[in-house]
């Protein structure tokens, strides 16, 4: 086994060219269609029952966090323009509390919610402090502890909204679409080496077979997840995109699915006669693959029953739904256990059917 790791190790250093323009395109559509959405200044209405002195000074406020765009409006402008997606929310102003209406949850939506929480909590503490006149320091001091509002959130479009950020999508989408080339094109190593009779001769030697199984299957699993964590670390160091903080749970999660494309290569292997037969049926995998799975758009926003019950046997589904558990929702890897498993699950059929029709053509 470890010298046909070697040996295949032996033949990307002499030949990296093809690893490297698979890295580099996918970091290049990665990076152009993440920024195809550029930077803009979200436009925030508001509409407010105070009186037009402490309006003017939560606006002040509001100006002094973030690089959202204000504006007082009627309550019946704000409504329609959050609802026909004109405004990315809406604000109401009362005397003791506040209330944001979405009609969905953007990527920027938790940042904003924090930013008008610190304004209006700062407008508070400043009413509050200029009434400390008749309050005695403990009570002041009690009264700053306490919760000083509440904050209530709607929606026009209820609880289905999804939080959706476009550079970690396109970073995620096209390095698991890339890779799935990268380790079927290491993959086929396999029935090049049993078309050309290069297998039988390796049988002859004191290697086994499981062991040109396992050194070619490694090479393509080890060639594959470097290519993912190249492509997830340049976007993390280099152009500090946010992954908000679950890049290294990023990186394991990816494990479990370059593994089960490996075993889907496998598997194509197996059905496939020839090298030719594979590379005509590989980019149609990937493709469809990519497209049932979200990696070219939120599996969110599809609404075909029949396309979503497709993409519960495809592992792109499941490796976007548990990157963008542990990077956008915040969870632990404890919270992306279940397409984990469904991926680990995946990969030992695939492999052992994969196997079980190469031994049986052998």
């Amino acid at each position: 086994m470890k010298g046909i790791l070697y040996a295949q190790l032996k033949l990307l250093i002499r030949n990296p060219a093809t690893f490297l323009i698979m890295t580099g395109i996918c970091i290049l559509f990665a990076f152009f269609i993440g920024s195809s959405s550029g930077t803009y200044q979200s436009y925030i209405p508001i509409y407010s029952e105070m009186e037009e002195k402490e309006t003017e000074q939560v606006l002040s406020h509001l100006q002094q966090y973030g690089a959202q765009n204000y504006e007082l409006v009627e309550k019946e402008v704000l409504e329609k323009e959050v609802r026909e997606g004109s405004a990315e929310a809406g604000l109401f102003l009362f005397d003791d509390h506040y209330e944001i209406v979405i009609a969905s949850k953007t990527g920027t939506f938790t940042l904003l919610e924090q930013n008008i929480q610190k304004a209006y909590g700062h407008y508070l503490q400043e009413k509050q402090l200029k009434q400390a006149d008749n309050v005695n320091g403990a009570q002041l001091i009690k009264q700053l502890n306490e919760p000083m509002f509440t904050v209530e959130t709607k929606t026009f479009f209820g609880e289905d909204s999804f939080i959706y950020d476009s550079k970690l999508q396109a970073i995620f989408g096209f390095a698991v679409f890339f890779v799935i080339y990268t380790i079927a094109f290491n993959v086929i190593h396999i029935l090049v080496a049993k078309q050309e009779g290069i297998w039988d001769r390796i049988i002859l030697s004191p290697s086994r077979k499981w062991e040109m199984y396992v050194g070619i299957l490694c090479y393509a699993f080890f060639l594959g997840y470097i290519q993912v964590v190249i492509v997830f670390s340049f976007f993390r160091y280099a152009l500090g995109v946010n992954f908000y903080d679950g890049f290294g749970n990023a990186l394991l999660v990816l494990i479990p699915y370059v593994l089960a494309i490996v075993s889907l290569s496998v598997l194509i292997a197996g059905i496939s006669k020839t090298t030719q037969t594979f590379n005509a049926i590989i980019p149609i995998v990937s493709v469809s693959f990519a497209m049932i799975g979200g990696s070219y758009w939120p599996i969110e926003i599809v609404t075909s029953k029949f396309m979503l019950a497709l993409s519960k046997i495809d592992p792109v589904t499941y490796v976007m739904d548990a990157l963008k558990a542990v990077t956008i929702y915040g969870e632990p890897i404890s919270g992306a256990l279940f397409p984990i498993s469904i991926l680990v699950l995946m990969s030992v059929v695939m492999m052992g059917v994969g196997i079980n029709l190469m031994e049986r053509r052998s």
